[in-house]
């Protein structure tokens, strides 16, 4: 992978931020403004969005994720201002581990006391299907391309200088971007996928999701 020109791994961070390699200290603020700025997406074209069916048990298998899985396998970085308050955050999961989704199962399963916890933590039985054919379709592009890692969030918070929405989403990527082996990044809605677009990746591929959606996949 070529870094010399890439725009996603030569950028300036913004005046006052600091960018440095997550860890458990900011799984909670991770989590809660992962929640606040998530785009819900229409799955089966019903007209409602399509979150997860129990928003709490969400929330707790996101930080199960963040912190045996993501801290473990995969990468965690964030931007705060000089008053700590964090600005953005990009979360990596491990490319292609083998057992890493069955070793975070098994976590929620315990965690959450239930057999199967997407019942909690996805949207309702009636799109799974859809979501599972999805997910199916985006791992099988991970899978060919092998990458060393894949950017499954970029997150910028609400409250920042949206002039510098671009220049914190590089910022929090560009560490990962930089290291050897290519990396993708996925998108379930085209927000999420213009951002991506504009701090450097390139699109490899779309996966249909649903009635109305596609799968972002880009590569860096």
């Amino acid at each position: 992978m070529s870094t010399m020109s890439s725009p996603v791994s030569s950028t300036i961070t913004p005046a006052g931020v600091t960018v440095r390699r997550g860890g458990l200290v900011d799984v909670n603020a991770v989590v809660r403004l992962l929640r606040s700025s998530s785009h819900d997406v229409d799955i089966d074209g019903d007209g409602q969005l399509d979150g997860p069916v129990d928003p709490e048990a969400a929330r707790s298998a996101a930080r199960m994720a963040l912190s045996h899985v993501v801290l473990d396998q995969g990468d965690l970085w964030v931007a705060h201002d000089a008053a700590g308050e964090l600005q953005a955050l990009s979360v990596w999961m491990p490319g292609a581990v083998d057992g890493a989704s069955s070793d975070l199962h098994r976590i929620l399963e315990r965690e959450l006391r239930m057999p199967d916890p997407s019942q909690a933590i996805g949207p309702g039985d009636h799109v799974r299907p859809q979501l599972m054919a999805s997910m199916a379709g985006v791992m099988d592009h991970v899978l060919l391309l092998r990458p060393r890692l894949v950017l499954f969030a970029v997150t910028v918070a609400p409250q920042a200088d949206q002039a510098a929405v671009v220049a914190l989403a590089r910022a929090v990527v560009a560490p990962v971007v930089r290291g050897d082996g290519d990396v993708l990044a996925v998108a379930l809605d085209g927000d999420r996928a213009r951002l991506l677009r504009a701090v450097g990746f390139a699109e490899v591929a779309q996966v249909p999701l649903g009635e109305l959606n596609n799968v972002w996949i880009g590569r860096a």
